[in-house]
């Protein structure tokens, strides 16, 4: 994740917030590829994984700060993670991104610091997971950022997650244009007034140029 970048995507709608055709970008994913390619205004609805947040007292620390932590204290487990990096392991990846460790691997082992500001908290990734619900005040942002927009753009999602399409749906209730560019059949597309089915890293960058020259 550290070494991934924004695409041209990204910097399409970034040119386009800056020439004031977008106001405020939702977004489902947690790589901060927005923030990246210097959108602003964005409201990051299932979190993001630049940073950690304990369980207990909500103690906020960055990521990367903390995964330099555990590699010092897990020696071993760092070695293996730079085995896997320099393709020495080549181990099974799942569609979710996780990874296979070998047969008996024990987790016995694995140290890991406790909050510092209330001694006895988990930290967690500051991301929504599976089954876990996003927090009210997200909800109330989501709410109001669709309740006083003039329309909808949705891009790359086929929102099969609920937590996406009751946007579109409350667009929809409220009488919102709604436009989608994404390849294949999403959720909401009778729900749209123009649905386009092409890839975004080649479409967005051409509204973009088009657009900025006028």
């Amino acid at each position: 994740m550290k070494k991934a970048k924004p695409n041209i995507s990204h910097y399409a709608l970034s040119n386009l917030q800056s020439n004031n055709y977008i106001q405020k970008i939702i977004t489902q994913n947690v790589d901060e590829f927005h923030q990246k390619s210097g959108s602003k205004s964005i409201l990051e609805l299932h979190g993001s994984l630049s940073q950690i947040h304990c369980l207990n007292c909500g103690h906020i620390k960055q990521r990367s700060d903390y995964q330099s932590i555990l590699s010092d204290l897990n020696p071993k487990w760092n070695d293996f993670l730079k085995n896997i990096e320099l393709g020495k392991i080549n181990p099974i990846v799942r569609p979710d991104g996780d990874i296979d460790l070998p047969h008996g691997t024990s987790y016995d082992s694995f140290n890991y610091l406790s909050c510092i500001q209330c001694s006895n908290g988990i930290y967690k990734p500051s991301v929504i997971f599976f089954g876990e619900n996003i927090k009210n005040s997200i909800k109330n942002e989501t709410i109001d950022l669709v309740q006083n927009c003039k329309s909808i753009l949705v891009i790359g999602s086929s929102l099969a997650t609920y937590s996406a399409f009751r946007i579109v749906k409350l667009a929809s209730d409220l009488g919102k244009d709604i436009a989608i560019i994404n390849l294949g059949e999403t959720r909401g597309d009778n729900l749209s007034f123009l649905k386009i089915d092409f890839p975004c890293g080649d479409l967005l960058p051409a509204i973009a140029d088009q657009l900025t020259k006028l």
